[in-house]
């Protein structure tokens, strides 16, 4: 029988786990974050970190042992490359090589990681169509630390981008369209991944995300931040349409759509057929709606990406990462 793997998802609010047994997922939780244990995608008292974990644990009754950890785009660079067909000795010691315009420290302090995706036959020779990562390895080792503490074992770090892949090769539905990009409408920001046939290709993020809405609520119905997301969340009177949620429904859409038309100019031949909504921002009615009247393609809901699956739409990308296999 197969061990059970935790994937865990550290967010600004909440931390997202899944229990997957190999086969179905056994269990899915969202625990909400104490206010300020985490500012921007950074954990701020490993001690704290530490200890809410623990309580997790014992709580949920969750498996120690392995886990898979997703790491989201402000804490790793993930990229989609060729190269000429090399050896594995040879690929780990170019790869740095294929970061260089993005590192600034010495790449001895990065850990380095990729899948084959496939080969291409070209003129000059064959070719390795790759899919990489870089982490810096005080990031993984601070993770490492909190998890061990807590009496779990870090078994694998997994890019967001690959927890996406993940999840469409194992719940492919009808099969994944040509070209699709996915919004994962966060709360510090808005990651923007394009995918075709379900590989990676390109992202961009938005620093700019469902917290501008909290600050919006703040100042209207003058109250703290946290207490304004909880309006957010239940639509306190309305507070989803007042005129300074419009004008950040208005910004993210139009930033969006940048993106969306850079990466159809840039692939003509294959330009975004379907736009999926992912994260917390997806349950915002007035938020999707925007995107629908602004965006140049379907946009839908992830049930359309993955239909079958059922899950908790926060926790997709720990199921994503639960399902790497190390």
């Amino acid at each position: 029988m197969a061990q059970a793997q935790l994937g865990v998802d550290i967010g600004n609010r909440a931390v997202h786990l899944v229990v997957w047994d190999g086969k179905q997922m056994k269990k899915s939780i969202t625990e909400p974050l104490p206010e300020g244990l985490v500012r921007e995608g950074r954990v701020v008292s490993a001690a704290a970190m530490t200890e809410f974990f623990k309580g997790a644990r014992k709580h949920h009754r969750l498996p120690a042992g392995r886990v898979s950890l997703v790491l989201h785009t402000h804490e790793c660079f993930c990229r989609r490359f060729d190269v000429p067909a090399m050896t594995h000795s040879q690929l780990k010691v170019n790869l740095s090589y294929e970061f260089r315009d993005f590192i600034t420290q010495e790449k001895e302090k990065y850990t380095y990681d990729y899948a084959v995706l496939g080969r291409i036959e070209a003129e000059e020779g064959t070719k390795l169509d790759l899919i990489a990562a870089a982490v810096a390895k005080e990031t993984v080792g601070e993770y490492d630390d909190i998890l061990r503490r807590a009496g779990f074992r870090l078994r694998v770090a997994v890019p967001e981008e690959i927890a996406y892949i993940n999840l469409f090769r194992r719940f492919p539905g009808e099969g994944i369209p040509g070209s699709v990009c996915v919004l994962d409408l966060g709360h510090a920001a808005v990651s923007i991944h394009m995918f075709q046939d379900g590989l990676h290709q390109s992202d961009r993020t938005l620093d700019y995300g469902c917290a501008a809405l909290d600050q919006a609520i703040a100042e209207q119905f003058n109250v703290a931040p946290y207490v304004a997301c909880t309006y957010r969340e239940s639509n306190f009177e309305g507070c989803q349409d007042i005129p300074a949620c419009r004008e950040v429904y208005s910004h993210i859409a139009l930033e969006v759509l940048k993106a969306v038309n850079y990466y159809n100019y840039s692939n003509a031949e294959r330009p975004v057929e379907q736009i999926v909504c992912w994260g917390g921002g997806a349950q915002i009615a007035p938020l999707v709606e925007t995107l629908r009247e602004t965006l140049p393609a379907p946009v839908e809901s992830w049930e359309k990406l993955l239909p079958g699956l059922k899950q908790e739409p926060s926790s997709l990308l720990a199921l994503g990462a639960a399902l790497q296999k190390g």
